[in-house]
């Protein structure tokens, strides 16, 4: 697995298997938390990291390119930020998770927003230990 606590996001936590990213959206959870919704699955990855990650804004919402990446850019800056709490808990767990990030606001977002949404849906992802009896 990755370095734990890592602020990194280096080319290896992103999903870009074609392959893996279908099966997210067939049968991965998702969780809303506006303007941002997520969907992740628990599933084997290719390389040796905790979670992988890919980032999606509506063409049809944002015509303009510049629109589209400067909200990515936004997202994965929050999420570089935000991923150490999940990495944590997904290598203590032994466990890979892909993840998609999916923008679907109308407006073009501040930074705060992003990154506080990106925070409560990686708090909600976070997954859950069974108790101990």
């Amino acid at each position: 697995m990755s370095e734990s606590g890592s602020f990194s996001f280096p080319l290896n936590q992103r999903l870009k298997s074609k392959k893996t990213s279908e099966l997210v959206f067939a049968t991965g959870l998702k969780i809303k938390a506006s303007p941002i919704i997520v969907r992740f699955l628990d599933t084997p990855l290719r390389e040796p990291v905790a979670a992988q990650v890919m980032v999606t804004v509506s063409k049809r919402k944002f015509k303009r390119a510049v629109d589209r990446n400067r909200i990515k850019r936004l997202m994965r800056e929050a999420w570089r930020l935000e991923k150490p709490a999940l990495e944590n808990r997904l290598i203590a767990d032994e466990k890979q998770r892909a993840i998609v990030f999916i923008f679907v606001g109308n407006a073009m977002p501040d930074y705060e927003t992003v990154r506080l949404t990106i925070a409560s849906l990686v708090h909600k992802m976070l997954p859950t230990k069974p108790d101990q009896d």
